[in-house]
Order: C-alpha cells, then sequence, then structure tokens
C-alpha cells in the first residue's frame, strides 16, 4: 500500500507503470457507467496491446471498454460474459479474444473481492456440474476443483488481482481518498483495493478533508496515483452524442 502523500499525477505520469504489451489490468465499469474513460483513450493512443482484462463485463458498445476491442487490444479476458458489446463479440467469434472460462457475476465479484481482502479464494457452489464441463469452455486446461463443505459441492475460486487497477470515482482528494457515487460503487471500490498499483480517474479533485469520513469509499493507502478525468456532465453529453448518431434519440427541438 501506498503512503499518504500528494498522488496527483498527469495522466502520462500515472500509466506510464503499464508495459506497452502484454499488461494484465483489472478495470473498474459497469456496463457503460463507472468507465475510466480517459485511461482507456491513453491505452488507446498508446497503443498498448496484448492485454489481458479483468473486468466485470466487456462495456457498453460504442465508447470506453469496447473501444480497446476495436482497436484489438485486448488478447484475454476474465470476465462474467463477452456478448456486451459488438466489438467484444466480433473479436471473439474471429478468434481474436481469448476466453479461458467464464464466472457469473457474483462469483466474479467475490474472487474480486477475495483479492482485495488478502484472502486466497472463496468456495462457490454455482454451476458445479455446468461450468465445469470442458465441453462448455473449449480452452478450460483442466477441471476444477470442487470440495464438499456441509454437503454441499463448492468450487474452489482463486481470488483475482492484478498488478495494475483502473478506477473511476466522482472525488478524490490530494492524498488519493476516493469517493464513489451512482453505479460507479458497484465494482471500483473492490478493484481498487485487488490492485498492487491503483490508478484512480476522477471528476474533481478536492482538498483533505473535504470527504467527509464515512463517504470514503476507497481509503488511500490504497491508491497510487490520482487523474482528472471528465465531469458527469461531460460524459452525458457523450453519451447522449452517441445515442443520437445510432438513432436511439432524437434530435431536441
Amino acid at each position: 500500500m501506498s503512503k499518504f502523500g500528494n498522488k496527483l499525477k498527469s495522466m502520462d505520469e500515472a500509466l506510464a507503470v503499464i508495459p506497452k504489451s502484454g499488461a494484465t489490468i483489472m478495470m473498474g465499469g459497469f456496463v457503460g457507467a463507472g468507465e475510466p474513460t480517459c485511461c482507456i483513450e491513453w491505452l488507446i493512443k498508446n497503443s498498448i496491446r496484448d492485454i489481458t482484462l479483468i473486468t466485470n463485463e466487456p462495456g457498453l458498445s460504442g465508447f470506453g471498454r469496447a473501444m480497446l476491442y476495436k482497436h484489438s487490444l485486448v488478447k484475454e479476458i476474465i470476465s462474467s460474459h463477452v456478448g456486451t458489446t459488438q466489438e467484444s463479440t466480433d473479436e471473439y467469434l474471429k478468434g481474436n479474444l481469448k476466453v479461458e472460462q467464464f464466472f457469473p457475476m457474483g462469483t466474479w465479484v467475490e474472487k474480486v473481492r477475495a483479492g482485495a481482502m488478502g484472502l486466497g479464494g472463496v468456495l462457490v457452489p454455482v454451476g458445479v456440474g455446468i461450468l465445469d464441463n470442458p465441453g462448455l469452455f473449449a480452452e478450460l486446461k483442466e477441471a476444477k476443483q470442487v470440495i464438499e463443505v456441509n454437503g454441499v459441492k463448492c468450487f474452489v475460486e482463486a481470488a483475482l488481482r492484478a498488478p495494475v487497477g483502473l478506477v473511476k470515482a466522482w472525488r478524490a482528494d490530494e492524498y488519493g481518498n476516493l469517493e464513489y457515487r451512482h453505479t460507479s460503487v458497484n465494482c471500483n471500490p473492490l478493484v481498487a483495493m485487488a490492485c498492487e498499483y491503483t490508478i484512480a480517474e476522477v471528476e474533481e479533485i478536492v482538498p483533505v478533508g473535504t470527504i467527509p469520513p464515512e463517504r470514503v469509499g476507497t481509503a488511500a493507502p490504497f491508491v497510487q496515483a490520482v487523474v482528472k478525468g471528465l465531469s458527469l456532465e461531460e460524459h452525458d453529453e457523450i453519451y447522449r452524442q452517441h445515442w443520437l448518431k445510432i438513432g436511439k434519440l432524437t434530435p431536441e427541438k
């Protein structure tokens, strides 16, 4: 964990820890919400390739994580499914996106939570006898370990951790205390704690002491860098323009 101190960095300075090829990155986000979009744009701009992406689901077509698949930057995804974006689906069907196995969303979250809490893993009864079938996942190398606890058969699911985490928060202070709002709170706090080097993209940067202690979703020691991203209003406009472009919204008169 990082010591207290000024964590504010430029995008280039903060993301310089990510290798040009072969990075394993855990990323927050819930469908289209809570994505570190400016960090994603940096990955694309700098052609960070062969990424192993650990994320709850692929995102939403047209922006954010979907653009990583569109530019063929992700070689493997560790997630709950692959089909929320056309871009990730296309890469998977072309054989460009490796999926060794999927996890039910709750299982994925608990694997990350185990990583965040320093546990070796969790016991999960969901999918035993189905998700351990090698025929269901052609790339599954070996049968999943199963043990019985109080008469219930459970998978032994190893914790998920990553060298680098990219999360989105509402506000941060200079020390790196983070406050979340809306659905950003779903996955981002766990991701922030499950990584060795966590970069937080935030809408607002405020002085130390501004965020009430009870509203701190991630404490400063778990955050190594804070970068300024877009405001909620700026994000809303990007989404609005996208929906207009694809005909899902009617222009205001």
